[in-house]
């Protein structure tokens, strides 16, 4: 009866979100047709804005009714070489469930107690589900570290095929205090990796304030479940209407599937980002406007299949501004190459003080190196 009263609870707050966007919806609409015939001509200058702030939260509402997870019996093969694996140790396995998300993930709910009295570690059950599935599982920082015998709820996570490690590398545009870059590395529970830098305009306090002000919405944004792209247009939106202080910020985003390996990189006024694959280099540019300048925002998207030992770099501005010449990308993929370290903070490192020597370490501009790497937990 409980399982049914769930579902109905769920059926019914999508059926409200869903609502409340339509209502949105409706309200931008009204306010579009309001502009258009000069009924609130005094406002006409803030019309576009505010419109595009309705529209966008009820394209938000839309996204959060498609996150729900579905939830079901495992099927009964499945469930007999838990439980028989799980008898074999002494564990006895009941009720197991899977909940899976919209991008494959699992979570194993189950019921175990011991066979007989005394304990047995929960790492012996985690290893179980592991060996049968032939994938990795985590244990819920709720789960008891022990069985015993009392039945008790033990829940796993399935593990990201891909595990990515990262590093930075900064410096200051000499006689500052404050970086004006900022930067984000993010893991969501979806499954995604999020890593993003964001360069205000000039450097100093004011450019760290309004870049920090972008990368800290991006983060809120990401953290609460919505798509990159309805992240962007709501922070864009935002910062126009009055958020910002006048001045455009570059983003320079890269969102990766641990799962698939998908990499989308996703550009707004930003330089060129390097992919690194054992001796050979690949450069994604891009020739959008920062946010903050136009009202429907100006953004590139490629879309890159990475691969095991897989990196990818991420610089601001500032590290190409010190490469003299007008083939700065060339030099820097000469740079990159040149790099023989595996670890991403050591490349980070290499490439920024390799940056710094063209200028007799005097840097033209706030400098950030953000290096992430690919690893595949399936690869022997």
């Amino acid at each position: 009866m409980a399982g049914r009263d769930d579902e109905l609870c769920m059926t019914y707050t999508i059926s409200k979100l869903s609502e409340t966007a339509k209502t949105f919806r409706r309200l931008g609409e009204a306010y579009e047709c309001a502009t258009g015939e000069g009924m609130v001509e005094n406002l006409s200058h803030e019309g576009p804005s505010f419109k595009r702030q309705l529209f966008l939260v009820a394209d938000i509402l839309d996204d959060c009714t498609l996150m729900h997870m579905s939830s079901n019996k495992i099927t009964s093969k499945r469930a007999r070489q838990i439980t028989a694996r799980g008898l074999a140790c002494g564990i006895v396995i009941k009720d197991i469930n899977v909940i899976t998300d919209k991008s494959g993930k699992e979570e194993l709910i189950l019921i175990a107690k011991t066979l007989g009295k005394g304990c047995i570690s929960e790492r012996k059950l985690r290893s179980i589900l592991c060996d049968l599935a032939k994938c990795g599982y985590y244990s819920d920082r709720d789960n008891r570290l022990v069985i015993n015998e009392g039945y008790q709820q033990y829940v796993y996570h399935q593990e990201d095929r891909f595990r990515i490690l990262s590093g930075t590398a900064r410096h200051c545009k000499e006689k500052e205090n404050l970086n004006g870059d900022n930067f984000l590395i993010s893991n969501l529970s979806c499954g995604k990796m999020v890593a993003a830098i964001a360069d205000g305009c000039g450097s100093g306090q004011r450019a760290y304030i309004e870049s920090r002000m972008v990368i800290e919405l991006m983060e809120n944004c990401i953290d609460a479940g919505f798509e990159e792209k309805t992240a962007i247009d709501l922070i864009n939106s935002a910062y126009i209407s009055g958020g910002g202080m006048g001045n455009p910020v570059t983003m320079d985003m890269s969102v990766v599937d641990c799962q698939s390996g998908m990499l989308h990189c996703i550009k707004m006024g930003a330089v060129s980002t390097f992919i690194k694959r054992d001796n050979w280099v690949e450069i994604i540019k891009s020739s959008t406007l920062p946010l903050g300048v136009l009202e429907q925002v100006d953004y590139d998207c490629t879309a890159k299949k990475l691969y095991n030992g897989d990196y990818v770099i991420m610089v601001s501005d500032g590290v190409l501004d010190n490469i003299p010449g007008v083939n700065k990308e060339e030099i820097m993929v000469e740079i990159i190459n040149k790099v023989k370290s595996k670890k991403p903070k050591a490349i980070a490192h290499e490439i920024l003080e390799t940056s710094l020597k063209y200028n007799k370490r005097v840097a033209f501009d706030d400098c950030t190196v953000l290096v992430f790497g690919l690893f595949d937990t399936c690869e022997n």
